[in-house]
């Protein structure tokens, strides 16, 4: 039956963080600026002020820094791992502070929970305000009783990443040219990297049509798959196992059918996920 995927279809990514992390005072306020902030964790240009709405700060109580960049490398961080959450709604500015930031209302005392012994502390800086969605960049802060540093400048993202990515081994997914277009992934089983998955975590579905590129090209540069497409077309997913891609749309309107000569990608996507790498994604072949 034409649409169906399973595991053999999906696409093969690795990958590792190497989050930066800065040493602080122990107990005490701590000035956060990013106004040197000019490209972002995939290495994409952007404007410190424009693209930065969220600044966020996530413990980790049992976790340390290697193993929190693991968790987010393998999508494998779960909400047990999190003891605590402010953020900082920035507007225009570029700079905050531990002391800006709360959790609806409550702000954080420092003196007692910005200690060392409270577990690991990821800041996230984020374009929009939803929790964990739309991170630009990543820092690591670590309180310490031997520092008296009050302030941490965050700089660029392009070396935090490291990829492999594998889209030519994956056995590509046949749909008639001209409909029905229902894939359903009900079958599949594990994710790009390699992680049993049950896909509930699938919030966004994404077609993107190449018209020039050759595969390596989108191997090698990957982290930018999105913004290299002629055209991509997406839609939320509420739930649900099953897509029709009729109802996917861009800001030309809905999808007009598989018209154009080049490569189709579709993709399954987390964005409330930490790793920006699609769960799901594979190539289309029309007939």
């Amino acid at each position: 039956m034409d649409g169906l995927l399973y595991d053999q279809h999906n696409y093969e990514f690795s990958g590792s963080l190497e989050v930066p992390s800065v040493l602080t005072a122990e107990g005490s306020d701590v000035e956060i600026c990013w106004d040197g902030l000019q490209r972002d964790l995939r290495c994409q240009e952007m404007d410190p002020v424009a693209d930065i709405d969220n600044v966020s700060m996530v413990r980790f109580p049992y976790l340390d820094e290697a193993s929190v960049e693991a968790g987010m490398s393998d999508a494998t961080l779960q909400q047990a791992d999190i003891s605590g959450y402010v953020e900082s709604r920035v507007g225009e500015q570029t700079c905050t502070s531990l002391s800006d930031m709360s959790f609806f209302g409550t702000s954080i005392d420092v003196t007692t929970e910005y200690r060392s012994d409270l577990g690991t502390y990821l800041l996230a800086f984020t374009t929009g305000t939803e929790p964990a969605v739309g991170s630009r960049m990543l820092t690591f802060i670590q309180p310490s009783l031997g520092s008296d540093n009050g302030r941490v400048e965050v700089s660029g993202g392009c070396d935090v990443l490291e990829f492999s990515v594998n889209l030519g081994a994956l056995e590509p997914v046949a749909l008639p040219k001209d409909g029905p277009w229902v894939v359903d992934w009900s079958a599949v089983t594990t994710d790009g990297r390699g992680n049993l998955s049950d896909f509930e975590a699938v919030d966004t579905v994404t077609l993107a049509h190449y018209g020039d590129q050759k595969l390596s090209e989108l191997e090698a540069e990957f982290l930018n798959i999105e913004s290299m497409a002629t055209r991509l077309w997406s839609a939320p997913l509420e739930s649900g196992s099953v897509f029709d891609l009729e109802l996917l749309s861009d800001a030309e309107g809905a999808f007009p059918g598989f018209q154009a000569d080049g490569l189709w990608v579709f993709a399954l996507l987390c964005e409330r996920c930490f790793n920006p790498a699609p769960l799901f994604l594979t190539r289309i072949e029309t007939r």
